[in-house]
């Protein structure tokens, strides 16, 4: 199997991501729009897009998102498994006739997702078992005909739209990917979330073991639909 993973950032890696690759032994390819690389054409079986603290909709500051929401639909149009998670999501929702925009809150922290009918019935989004990380200030409108997974009480957080499914929590995050947000984003956000950074950080140590192994099996499930 081979995986098409887009970035958009230097923060923004694979984290635990990685490590369900490795265990299905798929090959993966990274590329960053957002710094002038170039996606291929076709020679994958699945693509991945990650998050980013650019929106959906800032396609005037982030030029490049012209030429990944068109990748995206190109994809869909194959009908190409496709994961979007946080950013990846936003962008799913809107290439698929959605839309994306800024929130009026941001959510973030340690969140319990909410599971829909159809959530619970879906093997992939059934893989989370417990808590997720989320840090979001945008969110989305489901396109016509999407299949609505998960949600807490104010976001929608997992859907299925064509051969897509997205994701707004992080199962990815690692607390040294968490550092380099807190670096490149600031702390002040997450505190008029009433989120405290250093609670947050240290939980993610603690929990570490407990997130990663969540992460894996739901990442799994996911490359091996």
């Amino acid at each position: 199997m081979k995986v098409l993973v887009l970035a958009h950032g230097k923060e923004i890696t694979p984290g635990w991501l990685l490590d369900a690759l490795e265990e299905v032994k798929a090959d993966h390819t990274v590329v960053d729009l957002s710094l002038g690389d170039e996606a291929p054409a076709d020679g994958y079986d699945k693509v991945i897009v990650l998050g980013g603290h650019m929106g959906a909709y800032q396609e005037d500051e982030y030029p490049w998102l012209r030429a990944e929401k068109d990748f995206i639909k190109l994809n869909l149009d194959r009908q190409t498994p496709l994961l979007g998670v946080c950013l990846g999501a936003q962008l799913v929702a809107d290439v698929t006739g959605g839309r994306a925009y800024r929130a009026d809150t941001t959510e973030a922290g340690f969140i319990e997702l909410q599971s829909t009918p159809a959530g619970q019935g879906d093997a992939t989004v059934a893989a989370i078992s417990g808590p997720v990380v989320a840090w979001h200030h945008d969110t989305f409108d489901l396109p016509d005909g999407a299949e609505l997974l998960a949600t807490t009480s104010e976001f929608p957080h997992a859907f299925r739209s064509g051969s897509a499914l997205g994701v707004q929590f992080h199962p990815e995050v690692t607390p040294e990917m968490f550092a380099g947000w807190l670096v490149m984003e600031g702390t002040a956000e997450l505190e008029a979330a009433g989120v405290d950074p250093e609670a947050f950080s240290r939980r993610l140590a603690e929990d570490a073991d407990a997130l990663r192994a969540q992460a894996v099996k739901f990442f799994r499930a996911w490359l091996e639909e």
